[in-house]
């Protein structure tokens, strides 16, 4: 399998402000969603410089998809309007709340 790292980004003082606590608050729902699905796996993480990361793998042909169900699982997980998901090596980051639509034409 052909795989792509999506690295679910949070700024940590604002997580922390959310009420969900830390990042396995977060971590922990998403990997249960993820293997419910069979889109794909959280496979690890970190917090640092201020920044709180879920990594996420998935098929890169199931990417789009992929994104779309990351964005509904954290949006109902009530996590920070900054959260966004940094895409291998996509230079802009998709916001968790930017408008339901297709997945952003920056996705390839």
């Amino acid at each position: 399998m052909d795989s792509q790292m999506i690295e679910v980004m949070f700024n940590s003082q604002d997580l922390a402000r959310s009420g969900l606590g830390g990042r396995d608050a977060v971590a922990v729902p998403l990997k249960d969603a993820l293997a419910a699905s069979g889109l794909g796996a959280v496979t690890g993480g970190g917090t640092g410089g201020g920044v709180s990361i879920v990594d996420v793998e998935v098929a890169k042909e199931r990417v789009p998809e992929a994104v779309r169900f990351l964005k509904q699982q954290l949006r109902q997980l009530g996590v920070p309007p900054s959260t966004v998901l940094n895409i291998g090596d996509s230079d802009v980051p998709i916001g968790v709340y930017e408008p339901w639509g297709e997945v952003p034409s920056r996705l390839g």
